[in-house]
This record gives C-alpha cells, sequence and structure tokens, in this order.
C-alpha cells in the first residue's frame, strides 16, 4: 500500500472519536417537538368577512315577509312531505345498487380482450352518458307506446312512475359509474396482475384479489360524489309523478298555492341528505385510503413511526 493511500485511511485515534461511548446517549424526548404556527392573520380576515356577509343574508332572509318561513316550518315534518323523503331515499339507493352491479359487469367487458364484448360495453356507455336523464325518464314512462303488452301483461300498469324513474336513474348512472370503475381499474399497473398470475393465480383471481382491493380507494370518492348526485337527480321524476320529495311538494303547493315556502321544504330536505351522504363518504374515504390520517393504516404506521423514534432517542425496548 503507497504511503498516499496510507495517509487517507483514519487511524485508530480518529475512529474512536465516532463511536458512542456509554452514557453519551442524548436524553430521552417524552413529548413530540411542535412548531409555533405563525398566525394567518388574511385567513382570519376573510373568516370574518364570511362570517359577516352569512350572517347579514340569514338575517335578510328571516325578516322577508314573502317567505313564509311559518308555512315552511309547517310543513316540514308533514306527513306527505316524509313520505316523499322516503320514497326519494329508496330512489337513490336502489338506482345506485344497480348501476353499480351494471357497471362493473361494463367496465370488465370494456377492459376485456374480446373485441364484441369491449365494443358492447363502450356502446352502452356512449349511448346512457349521451342521452340526457329526463330524457331517459319519459321514454321510459312512455314504453307502453311501443310495446303495449309485456309478459302478456299491460305495460301501463307493470311501469309506474317510480319504476319507470328506478330504471331510466339506475341505466343512465351505470354509464357514469362504468368508467369511474374502468378508471380505478386501469389506476392499478398492468404489471401486478400479470405477477399474479405468475405465482399461479388466474387472471380473475388476480382482478379479485390484487386489482379490486387497491382500485377501492380510487373508485370510492367518485362513486360517492354520484350518490349525492343520485339523489338530487331523482327530482327528475317528479314530471312522471314518481311520488318523490319533490312530487309531494308540488301536490301540495298545487292546493294551497304557497310555492315558494314549500319549496323551501324541499330545498331544507335535500341538504340534510346530501349532508348525510357527504358525512357518511368522508368516513368511507377515510377508511379505505391509507394516506388519510384517520385511517386504520394511517394510525398504525404512526403508532410504529413513534415507536422507532422513542428506540432511537431514548434506547426504551422495541415494541410489537
Amino acid at each position: 500500500m503507497s504511503d498516499t493511500t496510507h495517509s487517507l485511511l483514519p487511524t485508530s485515534a480518529e475512529t474512536s472519536h465516532f463511536v458512542r461511548q456509554t452514557g453519551d446517549e442524548p436524553p430521552a424526548q417524552e413529548a413530540p417537538i411542535r412548531a409555533k404556527r405563525r398566525p394567518q392573520y388574511g385567513q382570519i380576515v376573510t373568516g370574518l368577512v364570511a362570517i359577516a356577509l352569512l350572517v347579514l343574508f340569514v338575517q335578510s332572509q328571516a325578516r322577508n315577509t314573502n317567505m313564509e318561513w311559518g308555512v315552511t316550518w309547517q310543513y316540514m315534518f308533514n306527513p306527505v312531505v316524509l313520505q316523499g323523503v322516503g320514497v326519494t331515499i329508496q330512489l337513490a339507493l336502489f338506482a345506485m345498487l344497480i348501476s353499480i352491479v351494471l357497471a362493473f359487469v361494463i367496465a370488465l367487458m370494456i377492459q376485456s380482450n374480446n373485441k364484441v364484448a369491449s365494443v358492447i360495453g363502450r356502446a352502452y356507455v356512449w349511448f346512457f352518458r349521451g342521452v340526457p336523464m329526463l330524457v331517459q325518464v319519459l321514454l321510459w314512462f312512455n314504453l307502453a307506446v311501443l310495446f303495449p303488452v309485456i309478459l302478456g301483461q299491460e305495460t301501463n300498469s307493470l311501469i309506474s312512475g317510480f319504476t319507470a324513474g328506478l330504471i331510466a336513474l339506475s341505466l343512465a348512472e351505470s354509464g357514469y359509474m362504468a368508467e369511474i370503475i374502468r378508471g380505478g381499474i386501469i389506476s392499478v399497473p398492468a404489471g401486478q396482475t400479470d405477477a399474479g398470475v405468475s405465482i399461479g393465480l388466474t387472471r380473475n383471481q388476480a382482478l379479485a384479489r390484487i386489482v379490486l382491493p387497491q382500485s377501492i380507494r380510487v373508485i370510492i370518492p367518485p362513486t360517492g360524489n354520484q350518490f349525492i348526485g343520485m339523489l338530487k337527480a331523482t327530482s327528475l321524476v317528479s314530471v312522471i309523478g314518481g311520488s318523490d320529495l319533490l312530487t309531494r311538494v308540488q301536490l301540495i303547493y298545487g292546493q294551497n298555492f304557497k310555492i315558494l315556502p314549500l319549496l323551501m321544504v324541499a330545498v331544507l330536505w335535500y341538504l340534510i341528505l346530501v349532508t348525510i351522504a357527504g358525512t357518511g363518504q368522508h368516513f368511507l374515504e377515510r377508511r379505505f385510503n391509507a394516506s388519510q390520517p384517520g385511517s386504520r393504516k394511517a394510525r398504525t404506521t404512526a403508532g410504529l413511526g413513534t415507536t422507532i423514534t422513542r428506540t432511537i432517542i431514548g434506547g426504551a425496548p422495541w415494541r410489537k
């Protein structure tokens, strides 16, 4: 070894300087260090202005005699209105469940290697996304014009306003949900499916055990948004007397001519339903998305990170 190379290597005296001796450990830190945040004056001012404008708006509407809030509160929990709320919830839930099942099949058809199935799936999405939902409601309600008799019974007796609305909402929504599910599937790299096949899984098993569990977190947020849209879209069946919330409200103000107060009843109930659905979506996203602070995996990871930090700093034993 040359003298130059030997001179670059640290001596034993120099290397001993980097070895931590017993008793040199830094003191254990029981509480985490928290950085002090600076006051956000612009945020505070904006919030105060927004609150002031909201108070002024509420105050102006509360004192507006034309709103007739007494009539609104009188009919808020009217049995007829509550029946309409129940029908609205049923329409939204059943239509969403049916559309998800149909959309899953259509998404698989589009992703299939079978060209015929792929074309049929794309044509399905093209048609039901292209035709307005209101037009589909009217078409299904007037199906008796094309087919007066179905399965030996009159079409008008088979397809009521509720049934026509349910069919139209389900088919129209399935066109959108098919693209959402397809987007969730293609968000998972194709190499993961190939890896599953390489260890002996069939492609269907790889889809069920590898792809779908990972795509759920991508599918849930837009699905929750679509369900909220479905709650509002149920009002379209009012044009065919679907017995939903808006239909019941229209029947009432058609008798007492209190149009604005009764419409406010519908507005408040739709806001309540949307708020409940949005809250459920929030907790569902936290449950399935590991990057959200409240998810189970995030809590587990955070606990593990705290354990590792305390072990490194304070010399505490590892915890399982």
